[in-house]
Order: structure tokens, then sequence, then C-alpha cells
């Protein structure tokens, strides 16, 4: 275990599987032999196993609570495995549970791009292992469910510490950042990545106006640190969020320029942005530029008619 602060340490796994630079990070918060983890991981033996082995490491604690920072499985799918272990209690925002009892059978977006089988087409090697692990996963999660459903504020008590929920819509529609008031810990889920920018969907399942102003809410809390739900802890949240803020806006004038110009389709939008995009990231591209377009939609600086990568924008 790599200690973040006296009370809170990251379970680290070296994945080697897994197709991103950064793993899911799952949190421990311990204090009095009482603990609490922050998001659950995968459940695959090798990742479950030494998690396990570090809570057994630690003399006479009783893990109480995992926290679900948001349902997507690279956070959720272990949740049941740990809790069966354990006997700690699943906990989410009451928004999020329905996003993930739906994911196991929808096709709801999620941190992870997992490739979809093209008939007539031979899958590479490990990819095919890939889509099935991903759907076994996803049902594992959604069928686990909450045991405590939460809302913005409340709080959970972890032997003396106190932990706040802070509802952070905008990467999902009930994400929480919980805040760990003694020693100003924000886990942040996937609002912040320790290293480049997360992905926010468009409505239905993400919002920018909301992850914006969460961002803000998030800042409002003037935390210490902030540990990500990928890659390494931030020791300057306020100024990581607020970079984090400033990008999204620049993106938006951006986009507004570029229609004023006449690139007055998102597939346009998209090419201009992203001159030297990897076409297995084209979704992902395609879903931040209309994200931003919601946004200025809603702010009534924009205009859209159509849908997907063919919509019209005009200023």
């Amino acid at each position: 275990m790599e200690e973040v602060t006296p009370h809170v340490y990251s379970l680290d796994v070296k994945i080697d599987w897994f197709p991103q630079p950064f793993p899911p990070n799952v949190h421990l918060i311990m204090d009095g032999g009482e603990g609490a983890l922050i998001d659950a991981g995968f459940p695959d033996d090798e990742s479950f196993n030494t998690r396990m082995e570090w809570l057994r490491s630690v003399p006479d604690l009783k893990l109480k609570y995992i926290v679900i920072t948001h349902h997507h499985f690279d956070h959720s799918s272990g949740a049941a495995k740990l809790r069966d272990a354990t006997g700690a209690k699943i906990v989410m925002h009451k928004d999020e549970e329905p996003l993930l009892k739906r994911s196991a059978t929808e096709e709801i977006p999620s941190d992870v791009d997992v490739p979809k089988q093209d008939a007539g087409k031979e899958l590479p090697e490990g990819v095919k292992e890939w889509i099935e692990r991903t759907a076994q996963w996803r049902k594992e999660a959604a069928e686990a469910g909450a045991d405590e459903l939460v809302s913005d504020n409340d709080t959970l008590s972890i032997g003396g510490l106190t932990l706040r929920m802070v509802h952070s819509p905008g990467h999902t529609a009930g994400h929480i950042s919980p805040f760990l008031e003694q020693g100003g810990v924000l886990f942040a889920g996937d609002n912040v990545l320790g290293m480049g920018t997360t992905v926010v969907p468009p409505p239905p399942h993400g919002d920018m106006f909301d992850y914006i102003a969460s961002l803000k809410k998030m800042q409002a809390l003037n935390a210490d640190v902030m540990c990500c739900g990928h890659g390494p802890v931030v020791r300057e949240p306020n100024r990581k969020l607020q970079e984090l803020i400033d990008h999204r806006h620049e993106r938006e004038e951006q986009i507004l320029a570029l229609v004023g110009e006449g690139r007055d389709t998102v597939k346009s939008l998209v090419k201009a942005i992203y001159p030297e995009l990897d076409k297995r990231i084209l979704g992902m591209a395609t879903s931040q530029v209309l994200s931003h377009l919601s946004k200025l939609e809603r702010e009534g600086r924009a205009k859209t008619d159509g849908e997907g990568a063919e919509m019209r924008v005009s200023v």
C-alpha cells in the first residue's frame, strides 16, 4: 500500500492487460480499526487477491464501506466480490444506481473503450476475451447493486473520520467526489484524472454544463490533496481544477471561432480540433464536441440541427 496521507492509502495493482496507461485507482481510508474503500476496481483474480492481501495485512481492520464514485465497470465491477469477502456495504449516489443496473444490458458510454464484434471480421488476439470479460463484469456490477444510497452532503463515519458525499455530476449523472474532512482529501473519481483530461459524454449520459459547475464546486472545498480515478495523486487540487475549467472554456471559444469560419458540422469541427486523431478514438472525440455544443446551446450561444457527426451548427 502507498500512503497518501496518514489516513489514506492507494491500493495499486499493476494490470498488464488494461488497455490504457493508468488502471482505475482504489483508495483505502482507515482510522480506529474501521475502513472504507473508494471505488472497487476490477473483479479479476489478480486485482482482487492483491487488494485482499493488503486489507488482511492491516491488524483488526473492519471494512465498513465500499464507496463507488460512478457506475462505470472499471470502478464498480469488483464491489460485489469485495463485499462478499469483507461484509462491507456498497454505497452509491441515488442517481447513479439506476445507471449501474442499466449498464448490464444497454450501450451506456464507459471510461474504457470496448471494441465491438463486426460480422465477418476476425478480432485480434485477446480482443474477444476482453469483450466477453467486460460484458460479464458489467453484469456482475449491475447484479450487486448498492446497499446504501446517498445524496449530496450525506456523511459516513470511519473511526473518528468524516467522509462527506459531494454530488459532482458531469462525467455521469450521479457521480460523487467524496471529501475526507480530516486532512482535506478529495476523491475526484473520474471528474479529474491525475494526467490528461476526462471524457464528458453529451446528454443524457453526461453533461458539460454540469461538469464545469462540479469542478467549481470541488474547488470551493479547498482540498489539500486530490486522489483521482486514474493516474497519480494531485498535490495542488485547486490549480489542477482551474486548469481543467480553463481548458474547457478555451475549447468552447475554439468551437465558436471554427463555426464562424464555416466549419459548421460536427464532423468538420472534430477534424479541425483533432487533426492527427487516431481513428480508434474518433468516437470519443466526437462525443466531446457534442457535449460542448450541448452546453453552448443550453447557454444560447449556438444552435444545432441534426444528430451525431452530421449535426449542423450555427452561432
